[in-house]
């Protein structure tokens, strides 16, 4: 029975790590992509569907550190002055609050079923 709740541990340790990357990753991309256009304030509004699927998929501590990662990629590469977490743009920082709200609303709503084994 011990062993069973070390695995268990560790299996949402490397879910939640696991979320957080793509998170992290996908972000990454993001920022890539949308740098320079006229629409990239509103790309933490449409990252939240990563976070939806993140958080549904990798639980509750995966949504909310992706989340939070996510935040600090896109103020730092997004979002001008680059290299910083303060954001310049009214709208931009609007846009990257909600991502934030949704990103730990949505953690906690859509947390995966416990009841069922994971892998």
């Amino acid at each position: 029975m011990a062993e069973f709740k070390h695995n268990r541990k560790f299996h949402l340790l490397v879910d939640s790590l696991i979320g957080a990357l793509v998170c992290g990753l996908t972000a990454l991309l993001a920022s890539t992509v949308s740098a320079g256009h006229s629409w990239q304030a509103t790309v933490p509004l449409v990252f939240s569907c990563v976070l939806l699927f993140v958080s549904a998929r990798f639980g509750t501590r995966a949504g909310i550190s992706g989340t939070v990662l996510a935040a600090v990629i896109f103020a730092l590469f997004l979002f001008r002055p680059h290299g910083s977490i303060q954001i310049a743009d009214e709208s931009a920082r609007g846009n990257l609050a909600w991502m934030l709200l949704l990103g730990f609303s949505f953690s906690f709503l859509f947390v995966p079923s416990t009841t069922r084994l994971r892998r």
